[in-house]
């Protein structure tokens, strides 16, 4: 029998729903999994990097290639599949680890300044613009 229950989330403070079966939660099996999959993934992958670079090259687009076709959206898979050759060109231009390092910081906060930060800030205020106008007196 499956049931969902309330549970308190102690790092912020606020409740998170969760699907119980048989007294067990299930995101605690689900998150093992899901960790020991990825340690599987990352140590074959690190392997394959220190020992096949070309091979290595070729696992990596292939998955980006996997992530971006799993989009149903036409118009997002070419947004993806354009950012991603964006990203790859300016890497491949960038020369030393040390400087893909600091290209790719740059392009991150870069992304994060222009594109996240001013959504986040139009959601909080259409977000405080619904507040406001459902209770005038805050």
């Amino acid at each position: 029998m499956e049931i969902y229950r309330k549970i308190f989330w102690p790092l912020d403070t606020k409740y998170i729903i969760m699907k119980v079966d048989n007294g067990r939660l299930k995101w605690e099996e689900e998150k093992e999994k899901r960790e020991k999959k990825a340690l599987e993934n990352h140590a074959r992958l690190s392997k394959l990097f220190k020992e096949d670079r070309f091979a290595f090259e070729r696992e990596r687009k292939r998955m980006i290639d996997e992530i971006i076709n799993s989009v149903e959206d036409e118009e997002q898979k070419n947004r993806l599949r354009a950012f991603q050759e964006s990203w790859d060109k300016k890497m491949r231009g960038a020369g030393s680890r040390r400087n893909r390092f600091v290209l790719a910081q740059t392009l991150f906060w870069e992304h994060f300044h222009e594109t996240w930060q001013p959504a986040i800030q139009k959601f909080n205020y259409l977000l405080n613009n619904k507040q406001s106008i459902k209770n005038p007196n805050p």
